[in-house]
């Protein structure tokens, strides 16, 4: 999948959510990052939310729309299992990239 709609690059999405992209990027420490301020919000998304992912077969962020959201599902064992969408593609973000509320 070649992503090309609502894609921005590293520096927006570091405006956007600094926390996130140290996240996304691996840096050091970036799993209480994720536990301590990213979980707790992805665990609220709601459908139709504006958020942001880092789609890692691209390598890219990308600006999305929650297209459906699941949290009682067996398979949801560690959070709710989140599809987002860019009007080009959808996928699942949840076990992986996660995603960043942007509103």
């Amino acid at each position: 999948m070649k992503l090309t709609k609502n894609v921005i690059s590293r520096d927006e999405a570091m405006k956007l959510a600094p926390d996130y992209v140290r996240y996304a990027e691996h840096e050091e420490g970036c799993w209480d990052i994720l536990f301590d301020k990213i979980m707790p919000l992805f665990e609220k998304l709601k459908r139709g939310q504006k958020v942001l992912t880092y789609e890692t077969l691209d390598e890219v962020y990308v600006v999305c729309k929650v297209s459906s959201i699941n949290h009682n599902d067996i398979r949801a064992v560690d959070g709710p299992i989140v599809r987002v969408g860019n009007g080009e593609y959808t996928w699942r973000v949840d076990g992986d990239g996660y995603a960043y509320p942007l509103e």
